[in-house]
């Protein structure tokens, strides 16, 4: 019986799918305890053809939003517990097992970052920052999850009605704050990953803590179409 449902969403990730999803696959939790769900995009590179050989499930739909298509790889889940990686993050072998423990305690959860390319120090001292910022925003009873190491009890998911959608680039950090009237949430330290540090390189260190401070304080921010080069079309109205 499927257990956890892992979503991954995708928009052109040919660079990095093949590797995210191959050590989704090289878990220490038993393969038949997890499914592992791409939720596409319509790319129009080789995103596809590469996940299906690796994913249990590929699902496409045609609405460019980061919310959007983790909602609509949750929708496809037959795990009663999600889990939400990026497609250029990869997961330590103990994760999902981490995931499990996790959310057998707390309706959410998420765990230690820290930088997938190793050429940076600065990047590299961030993320690990990052870490130290989760864990003390739990302290606070103000948790801020990152998208891309999010777990969370598919009921809880489902009652709160997932990420929200709109052309916004802190759905993750939104859910995460909206999640808090339905229960605990918690950090384990297995639930480790790796992730790419392409995104800082584009915008910088202080225009993405700038992005997050301004939501946290005023409930606006980028959109995504300013965030990410590669986002051309501006998202429908939810």
């Amino acid at each position: 019986m499927v257990l956890i449902s892992v979503v991954v969403p995708t928009l052109n990730e040919e660079k990095f799918i093949e590797r995210t999803l191959e050590a989704l696959q090289d878990q220490t939790l038993p393969k038949h305890e997890y499914e592992i769900i791409v939720s596409d995009s319509s790319s129009n590179d080789s995103t596809v053809e590469i996940a299906k050989g690796l994913a249990d499930k590929v699902v496409i739909c045609d609405r460019v939003s980061a919310g959007f298509g983790r909602n609509f790889g949750a929708k496809h889940a037959k795990g009663k517990l999600l889990v939400f990686i990026d497609a250029d993050t990869i997961a330590n072998p103990r994760y999902l097992e981490g995931a499990k423990e996790a959310l057998s305690k707390w309706i959410a959860a998420t765990g230690p970052v820290r930088a997938l390319e190793k050429d940076d120090v600065l990047l590299r001292l961030f993320f690990r920052y990052w870490s130290f910022n989760t864990r003390l925003s739990l302290f606070l009873r103000y948790p801020i999850f990152p998208g891309f190491n999010f777990a969370v009890r598919k009921s809880v998911f489902e009652q709160a009605q997932g990420f929200i959608t709109q052309d916004i680039t802190t759905e993750d950090l939104e859910l995460s704050l909206r999640l808090c009237k339905y229960g605990k949430l918690g950090y384990n330290k297995k639930m480790l990953v790796y992730t790419s540090t392409r995104r800082l390189r584009e915008i910088s260190i202080p225009s993405y803590v700038a992005n997050g401070v301004k939501y946290i304080l005023f409930k606006k921010c980028h959109s995504w179409s300013e965030h990410r080069q590669d986002f051309s079309q501006i998202y429908p109205k939810k």
